[in-house]
């Protein structure tokens, strides 16, 4: 009787293990569904994040080393520890034209908010004007011979030219 409530106990005990070790679920060999672009005040992070099975995961190394942590791998751990230089680069990288990388760099701003404030403006109008001279441009690949189009795609190239003048002046200011 012994020898069968121990059978019985071992058989327990190994379907409730087995069962425990197919619920962990790894995502090594998992489709990675999307990427997405990070941006931390603005500002576009190098590395993206991707997206399993609905859940987004991030760089780590590279938010890491932004927010101002030591990055190191032991074995199959991730570790963030505090540098030594003090606070992270994030904290002082709100308000520069730094772009963000694995180890970001920072340059100061010396433009007032009035020129930055009109430069923005520039910036959506030639974002505007960009994008309609991708679809003049596009419509004239399947009807090449439409002068309106080509009329069209003029008066935006020449638009386009004026706006980066604009902005130039705005820069040497």
């Amino acid at each position: 009787m012994k020898k069968i409530a121990a059978g019985f106990l071992a058989g327990a005990i190994l379907m409730v293990s087995a069962q425990a070790l197919g619920a962990t679920s790894s995502l090594v060999g998992k489709k990675i569904q999307a990427e997405y672009t990070i941006n931390v005040y603005g500002k576009k992070l190098v590395d993206p994040a991707i997206i399993i099975d609905g859940k987004s995961y991030a760089p780590v190394r590279a938010i890491g080393e932004l927010a101002g942590y030591k990055v190191s791998i032991s074995g199959k751990n991730i570790n963030l520890d505090e540098k030594d230089s003090g606070a992270g680069a994030l904290a002082n990288d709100k308000n520069t034209n730094a772009v963000l990388g694995p180890r970001p760099t920072t340059t100061p701003d010396p433009l007032p908010a009035v020129t930055k404030n009109k430069i923005k403006q520039i910036d959506e109008k030639i974002d505007t004007v960009v994008d309609n001279i991708l679809v003049t441009s596009s419509l004239l690949k399947t009807d090449a011979n439409n002068a309106e189009l080509k009329l069209k795609l003029e008066q935006y190239k020449s638009e386009y030219t004026d706006l980066l003048k604009q902005k130039d002046l705005e820069l040497q200011k």
